[in-house]
């Protein structure tokens, strides 16, 4: 997620898993909210609005998938960061 002062200009996805190491990637605000709104019936979702440490507005997108909807993994989590303006401008 956020490293020192760092602040989010572009939407990221960065999934979690257990035991590996964590996957940060860009990702188009289009392709996050397909995504997202696809892994609704699978997993749980919550949005949270936020700032970055500039004090720039964020969404923040919690996505934890249920136990059973990965074949090699019991927990999978996906955070998307995108940033409000990124929203708003689509």
């Amino acid at each position: 997620m956020f490293t020192n002062a760092q602040a989010l200009d572009a939407p990221f996805i960065t999934t979690l898993i257990p035991g590996r190491r964590p996957a940060r990637e860009p990702i188009s605000v289009p392709t996050a909210r397909s995504v997202i709104r696809k892994s609704r019936p699978n997993a749980d979702v919550r949005v949270y609005v936020t700032t970055d440490r500039a004090g720039t507005a964020v969404h923040v997108v919690h996505v934890h998938f249920r136990p059973g909807f990965w074949s090699d993994v019991q927990d999978v989590t996906d955070i998307y960061e995108i940033p409000s303006e990124a929203l708003l401008t689509i």
